[in-house]
């Protein structure tokens, strides 16, 4: 099955007039190549922070930010996150911002359900539509706390599977189950078929991660049985041979997705290194596709590729301030930048 063989045509829809002149401004927020060569050549984060602090509105977010770790991961993420709240305050925007809300919610639920089962109260608390005191009192079981079904699912399988097992990783691979079914549920509903197909394609690269990174990782076979579910894009034989078949046969499974063009032929899959530049590959993808709709008039596509596009930001940010941070060289650091939507 090819998942994308030609692009969609965009959605000519209206109600994302206001939404998609908003975007045109604040594009000019966006990282450029030229903004990330110059921060690849600073000579340290100090100096990477200078040249960031010309990129309209991100410089005016990154003023306060830290020479550490812990004030680098948070800044990023508060300003991925007012970013989510702007676009989500219309009917039209919280459509599209759902997808994104979903993965900061996620990792929510992840930390609490740690937490509760080390039992460390309190902590720090990260951005998420989520009340944490509501997720640490149903995770305790303290009142009569209310969460919506996918959260009270993913939590109780998730529980439930760690008390079988006593391996978190177990925990976790049930929430990004429910998480990638989540994301497939949406694209049934989603009115832009570029979107669906957008969302149809991240789920399949998650599951060529996660089976890649299986090989070897040596992670138990019961992890990736608690990873998949049933779908029509991706079956459990193909899934079985990502995990399990040689290399010719797992290149022949990604072929008939569609995605040939993601990895490098004349490299091997089984590797680490070959691996970390698949993912980059699969990222660029994703980047690229959504690009291509980048100054459509009418419709979700934009609106939908910028809020993507922040989120690669905020990856490439995280890479560029993190790497100087531990003095990584310029080279080493680009190999690990995904492709900027803003050029």
């Amino acid at each position: 099955m090819k998942t994308i063989t030609e692009k969609p045509r965009a959605v000519r829809n209206s109600a994302y007039t206001y939404l998609i002149g908003r975007i045109r401004v604040l594009e000019k927020g966006l990282l450029s190549g030229k903004i990330v060569e110059s921060a690849l050549r600073a000579e340290d984060l100090d100096q990477v922070k200078r040249v960031l602090s010309e990129v309209p509105f991100l410089g005016e977010s990154l003023q306060g930010i830290g020479n550490t770790l812990q004030s680098i991961d948070e800044t990023l993420n508060s300003h991925y996150w007012e970013t989510l709240r702007e676009i989500g305050r219309s009917r039209a925007g919280k459509k599209l911002t759902a997808f994104f809300v979903l993965g900061f919610d996620t990792n929510a639920l992840k930390l609490v359900l740690k937490r509760q089962i080390a039992q460390v109260r309190g902590g720090k608390e990260y951005p998420s539509s989520l009340s944490w005191t509501t997720l640490t009192r149903f995770m305790s079981g303290e009142g009569r706390e209310y969460l919506p079904d996918f959260f009270r699912l993913a939590a109780e399988g998730a529980l439930a599977i760690f008390e079988n097992t006593g391996n978190v990783q177990m925990l976790e691979a049930e929430i990004d189950r429910r998480y990638l079914q989540e994301a497939l549920n949406m694209a049934k509903v989603i009115e832009s078929p570029v979107i669906k197909n957008w969302l149809i394609a991240y789920v399949l690269f998650a599951f060529i991660r996660a089976a890649l990174r299986a090989r070897f990782q040596e992670r138990k076979n019961d992890f990736l049985q608690t990873l998949y579910f049933k779908n029509p894009f991706i079956k459990q034989e193909a899934f079985h041979e990502l995990v399990t078949g040689t290399e010719e046969k797992v290149r022949e499974t990604i072929d008939d997705f569609g995605f040939s063009d993601v990895f490098d032929r004349e490299a091997t899959l089984f590797d680490p290194v070959a691996l970390a530049e698949l993912e980059r590959s699969m990222d660029n993808y994703l980047i690229r596709f959504i690009r291509a709709y980048r100054m459509a008039a009418f419709g979700p596509e934009p609106v939908f590729g910028y809020l993507y596009a922040r989120c690669t930001d905020t990856r490439n940010l995280r890479i560029l301030l993190e790497g100087k941070f531990f003095g990584i060289g310029e080279a080493e650091l680009k190999r690990k930048l995904r492709e900027s939507y803003y050029e």
